[in-house]
């Protein structure tokens, strides 16, 4: 029983040793990525203000047709495109 004991307490040993290496590791890796994701993060955070304030939303339309009503025309048909494409990537996967 004591030799089991003692077998265990070695395993247990190695895989302490293993998951703090585990743990060092992913910890490098996840250090290399913080840059990357705090730029997404940042983004995202933009994103969701723009689009919780409809009249900044309104504002810049509104100067966009205003100052470049050609420029404007193109990204109405871009987004209706998108959204066009949405609508059927969101139909298909539905099913």
């Amino acid at each position: 029983m004591n030799r089991r004991l003692v077998a265990i307490e070695t395993r247990r040993a190695q895989l302490l040793e293993r998951a703090a290496l585990e743990r060092a590791d992913v910890a490098q890796t996840l250090q290399l990525w913080e840059q990357p994701l705090g730029f997404v993060d940042r983004c995202l955070e933009a994103v969701r203000f723009v689009v919780s304030s409809p009249p900044l939303m309104a504002g810049a339309a509104f100067a966009l047709v205003l100052l470049r009503p050609r420029s404007a025309i193109k990204w109405a048909q871009r987004a209706f495109g998108l959204w066009q494409g949405y609508r059927w990537l969101r139909n298909k996967t539905a099913v």
